[in-house]
C-alpha cells in the first residue's frame, strides 16, 4: 500500500506543485496568488521585510510573517504570496554564488513572459512581434 497513500491529494494539486516564476512587472497581476520571485537584496527592515531588485530592475518589498534574524544579502528565490506590489514571504532560498554570477535577467524575464503567456495564452506581452535579435533561418 506504501506507495499510494497520496494518491489523493496529487490528484487535484493546490498549486503546490508549480509556482510560477514572476518578475515585479508580472506580479499584480498575479495578485492573490501563490509566486516564487528573483531579487538581490537591496534594503533590510527588521519591521517589515526586505526590499529586493527583481531581474526587471524594480524594486520589491518582501513582507516577513516573522521579524528577520539573519542578515541578508545577494539574490533569493523568494516563494510567496503576491499582494500587487509586494510579496508575503513563505519562504526565501539564497541563490549561490555560482548561479548568480552570471545571472541571465534577459532570460530570465523572458522565462517570466512565456509562463505568464501561458497562463493567457492568447497574450504574450507587448512585444510579441519583435524576436529579440533571433535572426531567422534560410
Amino acid at each position: 500500500m506504501g506507495d499510494h497513500d497520496d494518491f489523493e491529494d496529487s490528484q487535484f494539486p493546490d498549486n503546490d506543485e508549480y509556482i510560477p516564476y514572476v518578475t515585479a512587472g508580472n506580479l499584480a497581476q498575479k495578485n492573490g496568488a501563490k509566486v516564487t520571485l528573483w531579487g538581490k537584496v537591496i534594503k533590510v527592515s527588521t519591521s517589515e521585510g526586505f526590499r529586493v531588485k527583481t531581474a526587471d530592475d524594480q524594486d520589491v518589498l518582501i513582507r516577513l510573517k516573522k521579524p528577520l534574524d539573519e542578515p541578508l544579502e545577494g539574490w533569493y528565490e523568494i516563494t510567496g504570496v503576491s499582494q500587487g506590489k509586494s510579496v508575503l514571504c513563505d519562504e526565501y532560498v539564497p541563490l549561490n554564488d555560482e548561479m548568480t554570477k552570471n545571472i541571465d535577467t534577459e532570460g530570465h524575464k523572458g522565462l517570466a513572459k512565456l509562463l505568464s503567456a501561458l497562463d493567457d495564452p492568447w497574450n504574450l506581452g507587448v512585444d510579441s512581434s519583435s524576436t529579440n535579435g533571433v535572426v531567422p533561418m534560410d
